[in-house]
């Protein structure tokens, strides 16, 4: 009988692991996207029973993105609870992803970022930084400097989310 050297019997099962990982992000794009977005959307929204991604016009879509944003609605039993958004903006390093939940007023009840690629200004999706965009709505500036204080290390970065945070309720409120 074949006996495999110990080194070969601990690859194979990293070798598997690592060849079905690939594969499920290989193929789920913005389904893994939703898939995070639905359990999120049950944290900030636990009557949630439905989300459905909406169209959004190219009028209406915020300018200077490397993508285009996703806008889905949220729904209860009875009614439209909110919104999320998912977009991806551009910090220093280059683009990331962010989420960003709305009430139906359009007013912010969580944002965070999704995924950050870079290791420089990673601590842009520090929860302190993001839970400062709570309670922002439509009539607010939300600007870093006035009503949001950026993070030492991701300046940038944070300038980017603001921005991204912003633009993802103005155009939600028209």
């Amino acid at each position: 009988m074949f006996r495999m050297p110990f080194q070969m019997r601990m690859l194979v099962p990293v070798v598997v692991g690592l060849a079905i990982l690939v594969s499920g992000f290989g193929c789920a794009g913005s389904a893994s996207t939703r898939a995070m977005g639905i359990d999120l959307v049950r944290e900030v929204f636990p009557s949630a029973t439905d989300m459905t991604e909406k169209p959004t016009d190219d009028e209406t879509e915020p300018s200077g993105r490397p993508d285009k944003s996703t806008v889905s609605e949220i729904r209860g039993p009875s009614r439209l609870l909110g919104y999320l958004v998912e977009t991806r903006v551009s910090g220093r390093s280059g683009p990331f992803s962010i989420a960003v939940l709305l009430d139906e007023r359009c007013v912010v009840k969580w944002a965070t970022v999704v995924s950050y690629p870079w290791s420089r200004g990673r601590e842009v999706g520090r929860r302190s930084f993001a839970s400062q965009f709570e309670g922002k709505g439509p009539d607010d500036a939300i600007e870093i400097g006035k009503d949001i204080d950026a993070v030492t290390g991701a300046t940038i970065s944070c300038k980017a989310m603001t921005r991204g945070v912003r633009e993802a309720v103005r155009l939600l409120a028209k």
